[in-house]
């Protein structure tokens, strides 16, 4: 019995210890840095925000709530700082410099306990870790991104959040039905973009 558990404990801790895999289809697979990510209008980003949502090809406003359905692919185009004035992205070609998966977990989710918190200008849903009930994961992809012209707009992040055991990071299909014609990607150095 005490050969049957430790041969346990041993699978169990190699599991946990295995490096996750990322999809061949997932963005940080197929988008390979230097390609051009294309803005095709303007994005007016009001006043104390950093960023704005886009989700099904269009600009969601932001309000006192989220506006997306973080369960979908949805993304957000950043500027490096907040504001006290309102400020725009004008259209223009931005170079992929980075590509960085990222994923976290937001504890179980109980609804007495959820809330909206403002942290740094974002909104986060405020769980308890202890709280019973399933666990949301957040699954990101962070697109580093440069302009001679608008050096200020430093990053795309594209991503949805689901229970940890579905969650799976966005493919490159995904994250272009999140931007739709608003922002086009074009890679020369790719195939099957």
């Amino acid at each position: 019995m005490k050969k049957i558990i430790i041969l346990l404990s041993f699978f169990l801790t190699s599991a946990c210890s295995m490096p996750i895999s990322i999809p061949s289809d997932s963005i940080k697979n197929r988008l390979p840095v230097g390609s051009i990510l294309r803005l095709t209008q303007t994005i007016t980003i009001p006043a104390d925000r950093s960023y704005m949502y886009i989700a099904n090809g269009e600009l969601k406003q932001l309000k006192n709530y989220n506006t997306v359905d973080i369960y979908h692919p949805y993304c957000t185009i950043h500027f490096h700082k907040e504001s006290t004035q309102k400020r725009q992205i004008k259209p223009d070609s931005f170079e992929v410099i980075k590509i960085e998966e990222w994923e976290r977990d937001f504890g179980r989710i109980l609804n007495k306990y959820q809330r909206y918190v403002k942290g740094g200008g974002a909104r986060f849903i405020k769980t308890s870790s202890d709280a019973g009930g399933p666990s949301i994961v957040m699954h990101a992809t962070i697109i580093s991104l440069r302009s001679k012209n608008q050096p200020e707009v430093n990053e795309l992040v594209c991503g949805h959040w689901n229970d940890a055991w579905e969650l799976n990071p966005l493919t490159l299909q995904e994250m272009k039905s999140a931007l739709g014609g608003l922002i086009v990607i074009s890679a020369t150095n790719a195939k099957n973009i």
